[in-house]
């Protein structure tokens, strides 16, 4: 149950309206009547509240639950005692994601512009949109209609912002040109420089980075991530895509569409992923390479070669996941082997 004091639900609603809106099957008449005021887990959830039971392993839980209505599927019904209220779905992750939205909308935004934040006369700012105290906004910086400017950010010169844009408070935004409907979470970092450097007699000499950062439309970017301009070309970040928090995204990376990068992830200079990419956490992928579209790769991976559209890999190095599952199934037998003959070479003495 969410706590009213940082979440406000828009409810309550009947299950029948629920069920028009998040595409799942319509209740039977008596079900369709059922007032839904919250959502919540099968083994918190009370009286009004909508849950979830998509995975046969949740069997006891959904057995005991007190959610009013369970969203599910035909399939998974049968694990279902009778007497318990169903919405059906074809896919009840997403349908009881659709729920969470219409019962907890975006908070509406307060138009205007704090006195404590710092305008450049040369910027624009859209209709409608909220600046909040000690944002800084650069020269000729375009904020487009219904942003929300958090606490503190500082967008540079020439950055160009789209409609419906969300950016986090701390967050710093330089060398940037982002889409519509963009959320930035707080104290990330856009458009720094990318790390490269040549030897010199005196030392190291930084690469000049002379390049941008191209966010295109519905991209999410969580907390403390860094994304640094391209060097002589630009870093690329393609629509609908999302960063967890904390990942790194070096110069020149270029990201297509719907790309799912998990926390920790670190992408070095010029690597090229295709669309649908997913890169679970801790993984580090070496510079100019080649994801292809749609490849998945296995948390804690190192990537240091190209990797074919549809491929999935994992381990360090990475390599295929059934040669790293048989690799690693070899490894724990050999060494299961040499710690038995150990102790059975153990004589009594040694134990006393």
């Amino acid at each position: 149950m969410s706590d009213a004091r940082f979440f406000r639900a828009a409810g309550p609603f009947p299950l029948s309206y629920i069920a028009d809106r998040i595409g799942a099957d319509a209740p039977t008449p008596e079900a369709g009547n059922v007032l839904i005021h919250d959502i919540d887990t099968l083994e918190t959830a009370e009286r009004g509240h909508l849950s979830l039971f998509c995975d046969a392993r949740y069997r006891d839980a959904v057995a005991e639950t007190k959610a009013s209505v369970i969203v599910t599927s035909h399939e998974l019904a049968r694990h279902i005692p009778d007497g318990k209220n169903l919405l059906f779905a074809a896919e009840p992750r997403l349908a009881f994601a659709r729920a969470g939205h219409l019962l907890y909308p975006a908070a509406p935004l307060e138009p205007g512009i704090d006195a404590s934040a710092r305008i450049h006369p040369g910027a624009t700012i859209g209709v409608g949109s909220q600046i909040d105290a000690g944002a800084v906004i650069g020269r000729d910086a375009r904020i487009g209609k219904r942003c929300h400017i958090g606490s503190h950010a500082v967008l540079g010169t020439g950055v160009v912002v789209g409609d419906d844009c969300r950016i986090g408070a701390h967050t710093a935004i330089s060398n940037a040109l982002i889409g519509a409907r963009v959320a930035i979470a707080t104290s990330a970092s856009i458009g720094g420089q990318g790390f490269g450097f040549v030897p010199e007699p005196r030392g190291l000499l930084r690469m000049l980075q002379l390049g941008r950062v191209i966010i295109a439309d519905d991209v999410e970017i969580g907390a403390n991530c860094a994304i640094d301009r391209g060097a002589t070309g630009d870093t690329v970040i393609g629509a609908g895509t999302m960063i967890d928090n904390l990942v790194q995204i070096g110069h020149n990376v270029r990201l297509g569409r719907h790309c799912v990068l998990s926390g920790q992830v670190g992408i070095a200079g010029s690597t090229v992923l295709g669309d649908g990419v997913m890169v679970g956490g801790q993984t580090a992928i070496s510079d100019h390479l080649t994801i292809g579209s749609g490849a998945r790769i296995a948390g804690k991976s190192g990537v240091m070669r190209d990797i074919e559209a549809g491929g999935k890999v994992g381990g360090y190095p990475a390599m295929p996941l059934r040669q790293w599952h048989r690799q690693t199934a070899g490894l724990l037998s050999m060494f299961g082997r040499k710690s038995a003959k150990s102790c059975a070479a153990k004589s009594p003495a040694d134990d006393r």
